[in-house]
């Protein structure tokens, strides 16, 4: 037979049950429990705490509709078995190839506002390549949103829709000092639901190498949550128990329930501090491959288990690290004096510094430690000569009506070039000052006597010329032959 409880017993066990419902302010004015706790608990009347996180956020969570064209087939989709039987873009119908069709595409997403000015916090992938953007307040009335800029390599866009009253702005907070199992709560339009709030924890930190939809942004340093998070919740914001965001919601694992991941907020401030001043965000660049360094590796190179930092795989030539002596076969322990500990942690230390800047590697070679001095590039620039348009720019509209892409793009497939350097020509357009004087497997090698090696060459001289009321040279070489040829185009 169990013994019943006594009186004292079911007294402390009513207690503990008061000061749970009360929350841990109430108990610790009681003087019978200290409290950890950094947040107060900011309902009343028994009221939940997430109440009060809504009421606060809801005026600042937008539904944001976009707008694409898309094109229904690419040129050259559908003959491209043709080309690969035949030999390169000898396509007797060539002339009579139509133009892609083109169809508006809708989606939506969310974001947050983050200043009365009318600024709008949300994901990229969001508002990329859209051509009509319209977001819808919390009282339903709708505005045109203009493009302040974009950041692609952290999936972040910032928006303008005009000014707003002051409670609609989100108040941010400081992810830096998140820990694991606080409160999360995220907030946005799933699947087109309007204004949905969801509960959960901070499950982890720093998530990276995630691979989303098949890809993913470069820089990854994910808050992971239990907060139900879905499609159409991208760009809203993830908040703590104060009401303030922490983070945007970027992400999901389509093969689980319940594992979502939101940016950082501390890192979504320096973006969109470089995205207000100038449209762009501008990054350090070293020129280097960096890998984890493995146990082995750490056994070959003779240092000791213990040893954290990243190991140099390769470093490319006429960059920072070649000019500043940074040798393949490095191992860099410290970034400016600071331990690094991962590959992840080093990329993010190089990409907090801006162009121009000095940064000092403390690395490790035959064994001995010495220190190395580099004067950094940009990132854009090493984006633009891998043929992606600098982040947060608008692709360049055909420069005399040519389509053209880089000698290894995918899209044509095997084909073979006796020139090593230049820009295919994918299409001309009808009627546009090229056709008739260039076609589709002509490889341009000079454009008004620069020379052009590939689609970042490209992008910088005809932006140069878009304005252009002259004749311009360029040298090409017919189908991608060692012979060269001449054409001048005009406007």
């Amino acid at each position: 037979m169990k013994a019943p409880f006594s009186s004292f017993a079911r007294a402390g066990l009513a207690m503990l049950l008061m000061l749970a419902l009360l929350g841990p302010a109430t108990a610790a004015q009681t003087g019978k429990i200290q409290t950890q706790s950094r947040y107060p608990v900011i309902g009343t009347n028994f009221e939940s705490p997430f109440v009060a996180v809504a009421e606060r956020l809801k005026p600042a969570v937008v539904y944001v509709e976009v707008i694409r064209e898309e094109q229904v087939r690419m040129p050259f989709q559908d003959l491209e078995p043709f080309f690969q039987f035949f030999g390169p873009w000898q396509n007797p119908h060539q002339n009579e190839q139509k133009k892609p069709d083109v169809q508006k595409v809708p989606a939506s997403g969310s974001g947050v506002i983050i200043d009365s000015s009318g600024l709008v916090l949300t994901n990229n992938h969001v508002v990329d390549k859209a051509t009509e953007i319209t977001v819808t307040l919390v009282d339903g009335s709708k505005r045109k949103a203009k493009v302040v800029g974009t950041d692609p390599e952290t999936d972040l866009a910032l928006l303008n829709i005009g000014e707003v009253p002051a409670d609609h702005v989100a108040p941010l907070g400081d992810s830096d000092s998140l820990k694991i199992g606080e409160w999360a709560i995220a907030m946005g339009n799933p699947f087109g639901l309007d204004w949905t709030l969801t509960v959960g924890v901070i499950s982890a930190k720093g998530r990276s190498n995630l691979n989303i939809a098949g890809g993913g942004p470069t820089f990854q340093d994910f808050i992971q949550t239990d907060a139900s998070i879905n499609f159409g919740n991208s760009g809203g914001p993830l908040a703590n128990i104060y009401g303030q965001v922490i983070g945007i919601n970027a992400a999901i694992n389509a093969q689980a329930q319940n594992i979502g991941f939101a940016i950082p907020i501390n890192l979504a401030k320096d973006v969109v501090r470089q995205l207000k001043a100038g449209g762009t965000v501008h990054r350090g660049y070293l020129g280097m491959l960096p890998s984890e360094l493995t146990n082995d590796m750490k056994e070959a190179l003779n240092l000791d288990k213990d040893t954290k930092g990243v190991f140099v795989e390769s470093v490319e030539p006429h960059t920072s690290a070649s000019e500043g002596g940074l040798k393949a076969s490095d191992v860099i322990t410290k970034v400016d004096g600071d331990p690094v500990s991962d590959v992840n942690d080093f990329r993010f230390r190089v990409a907090r510094h801006a162009p121009g800047e000095k940064m000092t590697l403390t690395v490790y070679r035959d064994g001995k430690h010495k220190k190395l001095t580099f004067t950094l590039g940009d990132r854009a620039d090493l984006i633009a000569e891998n043929g992606q348009a600098a982040p947060g720019a608008e692709e360049p509209k055909a420069w005399m009506g040519l389509d053209v892409a880089n000698l290894n793009d995918p899209r044509l497939g095997r084909v073979q070039f006796q020139v090593d350097e230049g820009v295919v020509v994918l299409d001309v357009e009808s009627g546009s000052p090229a056709e008739g004087k260039l076609q589709p497997g002509d490889v341009i090698t000079e454009v008004d006597k620069t020379p052009i090696t590939n689609l970042g060459d490209w992008r910088k001289e005809v932006n140069k010329l878009a304005d252009a009321d002259r004749a311009v040279l360029v040298k090409f070489h017919p189908r991608g032959h060692r012979q060269t040829s001449f054409v001048a185009l005009k406007k």
